[in-house]
């Protein structure tokens, strides 16, 4: 029943992304921010795709099978291009980790209702360096839209993500680049056991969970997502170390960003606001994330006015610029200083009186041509299914 309910919200979200894509902004009070997202290819209408049955690609044998483009080098790789995979009950792209060509999947409308619409590594890790996946429509109404296992400087870029269960699920995939990617799915990005990741600029907003999700996961940037109006908490990080997090707009959340058993960490210029719970919680760390020119505007909305925690004796300021965070209820002719809430009796010892400036981020614009041409047919299908 549970599942059924988040089909039915998820489907019911996608009818209302037209307007939802152009309100994307309201909440977000810093009006330095731009609301650009840099340009996504045209995708393809419908007509213009190729209609393909489900493809399993385990050995480099089967890329030359179905007669992809290309030779599977670097500068030349085979391009998995301009098609519509529409399924009920298979992946839309298989691959086992068998093969040791490059390859691009590009410019595609893969759609599932049963499994994974792409799995990538299914048996074991994919190839280093072979895999790039941009500019896609990927839609799994009972799974997830991606998964990649292994893959190392992989690519994930320009695409458009449904999905019931996870946008794009990452494991053990290290260097790779996620980037520009516009979600909408239970969870946005779910990032596992990896190292040296970049996600860059992607927006998970109205996720019925988490919008960006780390775990076992060092050395990883976050840096100018958009995740907003999610349901649970814009940012979790589980025990992860040396971690970057800068720029993101996390607006709207039941908790901002959640920091748990994690460490060594620079949360920087991010802007935490209207958040049920705290704009940032930190727990079970060892006490050494540095946390400095943030705003928090209006959090903790259900609690104290205290609008983040830590238990664990973070330093909330940098210690050679000696300026800290902003806070919108602090009121300098009270005290000099900021009282964070939890445990450890962490303090700002330098607020900031002016709004820090947090750069662009990604508004995850999508054209109502592309919406309308790419979406209407999942949208009719499942009313189908539902009579």
């Amino acid at each position: 029943m549970k599942k059924n309910n988040l089909k039915i919200s998820i489907m019911l979200t996608l009818s209302l992304l037209i307007l939802y894509s152009v309100a994307l902004n309201v909440g977000v009070n810093n009006t330095s921010a731009a609301t650009s997202l840099n340009p996504l290819s045209d995708h393809p209408s419908l007509e213009d795709l190729i209609v393909q049955s489900p493809m399993i690609i385990d050995y480099d044998s089967d890329f030359e099978s179905y007669g992809f483009p290309g030779d599977g080098s670097a500068d030349n790789p085979y391009r998995i291009e301009n098609f519509n995979i529409t399924t009920s009950g298979d992946y839309c792209l298989n691959f086992g980790g068998y093969t040791t060509k490059h390859f691009i999947i590009q410019n595609c409308f893969l759609k599932t209702d049963t499994n994974n619409a792409i799995f990538l590594g299914k048996y074991q890790k994919m190839a280093k360096e072979t895999v790039v996946i941009i500019n896609n429509v990927i839609i799994s109404t009972n799974s997830n839209s991606l998964v990649l296992n292994g893959g190392l400087d992989s690519k994930i870029e320009y695409n458009y993500m449904v999905s019931l269960d996870c946008g794009i699920e990452i494991r053990d995939s290290n260097f790779t680049y996620v980037k520009y990617n516009k979600i909408v799915s239970q969870i946005g990005i779910h990032l596992l056991d990896s190292y040296g990741v970049i996600i860059h600029k992607n927006v998970c907003n109205e996720t019925t969970d988490i919008g960006i999700s780390i775990a076992n996961s060092d050395g990883t940037s976050i840096t100018h997502n958009n995740c907003s109006n999610n349901a649970d908490t814009g940012i979790l990080i589980e025990d992860s170390l040396d971690l970057i997090i800068s720029n993101n707009y996390l607006i709207n959340n039941f908790f901002g960003m959640r920091i748990v058993g994690s460490s060594a960490s620079l949360i920087t210029n991010n802007h935490f606001g209207s958040s049920t719970s705290y704009g940032l919680s930190m727990q079970l760390s060892v006490g050494i994330n540095k946390i400095y020119h943030n705003a928090f505007l209006d959090n903790n909305l259900a609690g104290s006015t205290i609008q983040a925690l830590d238990d664990a004796g973070d330093q909330w300021y940098d210690e050679e610029l000696l300026e800290g965070n902003y806070w919108d209820d602090w009121n300098s002719a009270v005290s000099g200083t900021y009282s964070i809430a939890g445990t450890a009796g962490s303090v700002d010892l330098y607020p900031l009186d002016l709004v820090p400036e947090i750069s662009e981020y990604a508004s995850g614009y999508i054209s109502f041509v592309m919406i309308t041409i790419f979406l209407a047919i999942p949208l009719v299908v499942f009313s189908k299914r539902r009579k």
